[in-house]
């Protein structure tokens, strides 16, 4: 029986890694024939020619480097705007490759450490969803640091503007003085524009690009601004103050719940911990779980309360703002 379970893990783990080199092979195979078509149609693909000679230079949707099948999913397309969020230089394939060798060495651990196949799906499946989850969360880190940034950014071009400097200017020197993540986002605001973008257009890809509501404000605020007319400086600074009692009251309620949450993760933790404990204590008693098909049907029904139990706590302690 046990040999049988050996060669059911090691042929997942084959099948696992010729799919996964099989994926990479095609995504590299699909990145040089665009590539080669980029290099023969030179930048005139992405160009949007207007009533004049030379038009303003696009940039290349995101959507773009995804192959034909995966760019018409709503749900691929966001995660990999996420991806390209937090790990610039990551491609969607190298992903996948990597959570599918993951999922693959989970398995093979969860097999043999504790002879059991459901225990190699269980370890292999939190393998799946732990790069997923790391990229949200530098992502959500990236839009929180954006965020705290941007009071201090926005008082920082209404000082640039009162001083006579039109807004285009303002935004190259946020870009030098401004520290990182948000100066690397005006950065490219302006070389966009100072490349033939009109400024609007610019600022409407740096809000989809960045993807706060607190910057998406900002953006709207200032195309109203160009079309109504206004004092700019005046708009800023008060949008400052307002993003700023936005953070304080943030704060505030992360504090009020922060005993919530800590009991929401403890819940969720400590039923796994004392599991692990339990089998490396008296592997026949936890076994049970593992090696009957009965046993398999309270775990499978006490992973679900769990992530049940979890998801009603943070939707209790979580605060719309």
């Amino acid at each position: 029986m046990g040999e049988s379970y050996l060669f059911i893990g090691l042929l997942a783990l084959t099948i696992a890694t010729v799919g996964a080199v099989l994926v990479q092979v095609v995504f590299g195979l699909m990145e040089v024939k665009k590539r080669r078509l980029q290099e023969r149609l030179g930048a005139a693909a992405h160009e949007n020619f207007n009533d004049s000679a030379y038009g303003p230079i696009a940039t290349a949707d995101e959507a773009d480097n995804l192959p034909g099948l995966l760019r018409q999913s709503s749900v691929v397309k966001n995660f990999h705007r996420k991806l390209s969020r937090a790990f610039p230089n990551v491609l969607l394939g190298r992903l996948m490759f990597l959570v599918l060798m993951l999922a693959a060495g989970a398995f093979l651990a969860g097999f043999i450490g504790m002879h059991s196949v459901a225990a190699g799906i269980l370890l292999a499946a939190a393998a799946c969803v732990f790069p997923f989850l790391i990229v949200s969360s530098r992502v959500a880190k990236h839009q929180k640091t954006v965020e705290d940034q941007l009071p201090e950014a926005l008082d920082f071009l209404s000082r640039v503007l009162r001083a006579g400097h039109s807004l285009a200017t303002g935004l190259q020197m946020a870009a030098d003085e401004l520290p990182y993540p948000l100066s690397n986002e005006f950065r490219r605001c302006y070389d966009q524009h100072s490349l033939g973008h009109p400024l609007e257009v610019a600022m409407r890809d740096m809000a989809n690009r960045v993807g706060t509501a607190d910057f998406s404000f900002f953006v709207t605020a200032v195309l109203i601004q160009r079309t109504t007319g206004g004092d700019l400086a005046e708009v800023l600074t008060n949008i400052g103050n307002m993003v700023r009692a936005r953070i304080r009251l943030q704060q505030h309620v992360k504090a009020i719940t922060a005993e919530g949450r800590l009991v929401g993760y403890i819940l969720l933790v400590l039923p796994i911990l004392f599991f692990f404990i339990l089998y490396f204590l008296n592997p026949r008693y936890a076994g049970v779980l593992l090696n009957t098909k009965e046993g398999l049907y309270v775990l499978c029904s006490a992973v679900v309360l769990q992530l049940l139990g979890l998801f009603t706590i943070r939707r209790i302690v979580s605060v719309k703002m």
